[in-house]
């Protein structure tokens, strides 16, 4: 089993990074928050996942444990293969997600890929589990706030014209380069279409 990855960034695309590990160029199919960490000639280190299925073999990367676990359960949702359940972590990060199957919210879950049906089913069978699972989780409370800040400022960005995904991979960049900083939605906002207008 494949818990933990690092290597040197070789690509990076839409819905995956080529990591150089040792001369071996894997692909791994990552969430939202891990693509914006990534950048190409520099290492990276990420918790894993190697998925078997009739389809094949594939590999998955995340930017930690909580991202990691939540995927998995995602996973043994009926018709939620790794590739749809990766898709939803990319376009929504993991306490968005967690706080929805919370709520019962599945319009939130309804992203690109994922309809309204799955996500209805996804709150339907996970919901007990993550309230137990993920509340004592240290952090998921107090991050909470920050997915919901989050959550606007892509909600503004997509009605600018991006994509979600776009919206997505621009505020986690702007959090992982300035961690330690206290963001208001009108800071996070400037700085991720700063990021976006320059690309």
């Amino acid at each position: 089993m494949i818990r933990r990855l690092s290597g040197i960034v070789a690509a990076v695309e839409a819905d995956l990074i080529c990591l150089d590990v040792s001369g071996f160029g894997l692909e791994v199919y990552a969430t939202g928050t891990l693509i914006a960490s990534a950048r190409v000639g520099e290492p990276l280190t990420c918790a894993a996942y190697l998925h078997s299925s009739d389809a094949g073999m594939a590999l998955f990367g995340f930017s930690d444990e909580l991202e990691r676990s939540l995927f998995l359960e995602i996973t043994q949702v009926k018709t939620m293969g790794g590739k749809l359940s990766i898709s939803l972590l990319r376009h929504l990060d993991a306490n968005t997600v967690i706080s929805a199957i919370k709520a019962g919210d599945s319009v939130r879950l309804a992203v690109p890929g994922l309809g309204p049906k799955r996500a209805e089913r996804i709150c339907f069978e996970l919901r007990a589990k993550v309230e137990k699972k993920f509340t004592a989780i240290a952090g998921v409370e107090a991050q909470a706030s920050g997915g919901s800040l989050d959550a606007g400022v892509i909600t503004g960005l997509v009605g600018l014209g991006f994509s979600q995904s776009e919206a997505l991979r621009a505020v986690s960049s702007c959090r992982v380069e300035f961690a330690d900083r206290t963001w208001t939605e009108e800071d996070l906002m400037m700085s991720a279409l700063g990021r976006l207008q320059r690309r």
